[in-house]
């Protein structure tokens, strides 16, 4: 047999290659390859976007806290006087006798 000519049973060894990669176990891991794929983008993304957009969260507490600290303490305290008292009392009382109102 010379160099030039095919065996037969190499050609159908071929073929049988050539049938196996469009078979099930062919479509399943081209799957899983994409499944992988496309989870490990996703995770790359959610670690960039986790570092790029992390808060400091004690600067935030600042930010939040200091400007009511600075408004609560420019605050004065005023007594109520008795006619308020007792009108809050009748409020909450006729409130707790009857919720729904």
């Amino acid at each position: 047999m010379d160099k030039k000519e095919k065996d037969p049973r190499e050609q159908i060894g071929i073929d049988n290659m050539v049938k196996a990669r469009s078979s099930r176990r062919g479509f399943l891991k081209k799957a899983i390859v994409g499944a992988v794929a496309v989870t490990a983008t996703a995770a790359v993304a959610k670690k960039t976007g986790d570092v790029l957009l992390k808060e400091d969260p004690q600067q935030a507490y600042m930010n939040d806290v200091l400007p009511g600290d600075k408004a609560l303490s420019q605050m004065q305290y005023v007594e109520m006087t008795a006619g308020e008292k007792k009108s809050l009392v009748a409020r909450l009382v006729k409130n707790y006798n009857n919720p729904e109102v």
